[in-house]
């Protein structure tokens, strides 16, 4: 009898504790309390000037089709026209210590070299990374997505 008592007065003790964060404080009159700031919840409702996603939407970023590459984030360092990067270039990647890959890519008979630094899994992990792409390789790296077409 006595573990049936302590289980219906554990659990009573759990449904009011996790009843209490969904429960709406209750103001008398017309009193214009931030009521969801108690709560947890913050509103950004009329704050749109101050929010910024960490993560842009998905048509921002920009896409690699192929079907050779692996799916994923990565970091854009290069594009070369017609002929591979230079063993200058290659150097520089190899000196980041950064995994990086050689993307061929074919478009309208012509033949281009994009030179990415990853995959990763996600776009905050490859915004990560960004910092040092562009310390050691070029200051003008960004993230890409390689999709499948």
């Amino acid at each position: 009898m006595k573990k049936k008592y302590r289980a219906i007065l554990l659990t009573s003790i759990l449904v009011f504790v996790g009843c209490e964060t969904g429960m709406k404080n209750k103001v008398s009159g017309n009193s214009t309390a931030n009521n969801s700031t108690e709560s947890g919840i913050v509103s950004t409702k009329g704050s749109n000037d101050y929010y910024k996603p960490s993560v842009p939407k998905n048509s921002e970023i920009r896409k690699i089709y192929s079907k050779l590459g692996i799916p994923g984030y990565y970091i854009q360092v290069g594009y070369f026209k017609e002929n591979k990067p230079t063993g200058e270039f290659i150097n520089r990647m190899e000196f980041s210590q950064l995994p990086y890959k050689l993307l061929k890519k074919f478009s309208n008979g012509q033949v281009g070299y994009y030179a990415l630094i990853g995959p990763y899994i996600s776009y905050n992990k490859a915004e990560e990374i960004l910092g040092s792409a562009k310390d050691f390789v070029t200051p003008n790296a960004f993230v890409v997505k390689v999709v499948r077409p």
